[in-house]
């Protein structure tokens, strides 16, 4: 949100200071001239800023980039308009400046405001109804998008496909972080394996969270219960019947010192196209870690990982959201 206006900034202020030190008469060729060299040298100043952090270990941006042009290009016709005579012609290119300004603030707007919506639309975490709840997630192996198939809240759900890799995971970066009250976490799975998919023997591995961060980790499973109706289910391509993969949910605290004894885990088998309500309980999402208990009220992260997933898998996630303790219940330590 800071691009636009500060190149706004600077190229109305460089034009102003060389019209004051050199005065050129509006609209002359000079005056033209003038105009468009100061628009190109901080246009092509700013690629060069882009390109410079992305050789010093921040991102370079396109995004930004862009709008630096857009500050610049609102900051030229807010000078042009300072010179024009007519009340309607003036007014037109100050609304068209703001144009391009408010065109880069669009979507930080819209970031915040889903942001905003992490904490009000709590306990419903996660149902993947606009395209910019994915957002909140990191992906560090696969593809991911919206479906309409498998859906259990609203009418849409994630559909991810991670890549063929001993653990891929799916990480919620922004959830509310005051789970004081929270009895349970749920949400919808189904997996499908397209053909050729479920062949070879039933995965057994490693768990990470969505960083780089891994470790060997012995296989549980605990009980799930049956899921509710879905929505459009798609059916498997010849699988194996006995194949199945292992799913981790984990909720991580502040507190963390690692991706795999220090955060709380809940184990999930899966079959092709079988669809799993999955409930996480209180009491073992506080006694989680190995060597302490996980603060419910600084929850930092929710992670999904699968382990040895094998080719041609896809993940339809739907409903994530926590079940709160009843009003007037006393607080749980």
């Amino acid at each position: 949100m800071a691009h636009a206006p500060l190149f706004a900034g600077l190229t109305m202020l460089t034009l102003v200071l060389r019209q004051t030190i050199r005065p050129h008469p509006f609209g002359s060729s000079t005056w033209i001239k003038r105009l468009l060299l100061v628009a190109a040298t901080l246009f092509v100043a700013g690629i060069l800023v882009e390109m410079l952090q992305g050789m010093i270990g921040r991102s370079a941006s396109v995004h930004d980039a862009i709008a630096n042009g857009l500050g610049i290009l609102a900051a030229s016709a807010w000078f042009v308009a300072g010179g024009l005579s007519s009340t309607v012609g003036r007014r037109s290119l100050q609304l068209l400046g703001a144009i391009f300004i408010g065109l880069t603030w669009w979507g930080p707007i819209e970031i915040i405001r889903d942001c905003l919506k992490v904490e009000s639309d709590f306990p419903r975490i996660a149902s993947f109804e606009t395209p910019i709840e994915i957002t909140r997630w990191h992906f560090n192996r696969g593809r991911r998008g919206r479906t309409t198939s498998n859906v259990t809240d609203g009418e849409f759900a994630l559909r991810w496909s991670p890549k063929d890799a001993p653990h891929p995971a799916m990480t919620l970066l922004e959830v509310a972080s005051d789970w004081s009250d929270v009895e349970t976490l749920e949400l919808d799975i189904v997996l499908i394996a397209k053909k050729g998919a479920a062949d070879g023997s039933q995965a057994v591995g490693s768990d990470t969270v969505a960083s780089d961060a891994s470790s060997e980790d012995s296989v549980k499973t605990e009980p799930t219960t049956s899921a509710p109706a879905i929505s459009n289910p798609v059916t498997p391509l010849a699988t194996t019947p006995d194949r199945t993969w292992e799913v981790i949910v984990k909720v991580i605290d502040e507190d963390h010192e690692d991706y795999h004894h220090d955060v709380a885990k809940h184990y999930v088998t899966l079959r092709s196209g079988e669809p799993q309500h999955v409930i996480f309980p209180r009491q073992s999402m506080i006694d989680g870690p190995k060597d302490r208990k996980l603060d419910m009220t600084r929850i930092k992260m929710v992670s999904l990982l699968i382990s040895e997933p094998g080719p041609g898998i896809e993940l339809n996630v739907d409903h994530l959201h926590a079940t709160l303790k009843p009003s007037g219940d006393p607080p749980t330590p």
